[in-house]
């Protein structure tokens, strides 16, 4: 049996509908606090973006205070390689001018 044109839904039906809409309603309002639960406020994202920041910041002192240690290093090795030279070339020079003045006193 087919029902008749224009016929308004029982009561029954309507309840049974209303039912079935609360019951996607509440599923959808379950499914979106799911969702919001997973998400970052702003608070901690704003947190999580400062410790960051300092992170960063404090990578970047390191590596100025590691390129400041390492140029003084160099400087050091370039004093030390001179003193080394130094020490090497300064008595043969010596020996030489010795050798020099020695041999023109006729000794």
């Amino acid at each position: 049996m087919t029902e008749p044109q224009g016929q308004d839904p029982t009561p029954w039906e309507l309840l049974r509908a209303m039912q079935h809409m609360r019951d996607d309603l509440r599923a959808d309002f379950a499914a979106l606090g799911a969702r919001l639960a997973e998400m970052v406020t702003k608070i901690q994202y704003e947190a999580d973006r400062r410790a960051d920041e300092l992170r960063i910041k404090s990578v970047e002192d390191d590596i100025v205070a590691l390129r400041l240690e390492r140029d003084a290093e160099r400087q050091e090795a370039r004093s030390v390689r001179r003193l080394a030279v130094t020490a090497l070339v300064a008595p043969v020079v010596v020996g030489v001018i010795v050798a020099i003045v020695t041999g023109r006193l006729g000794l």
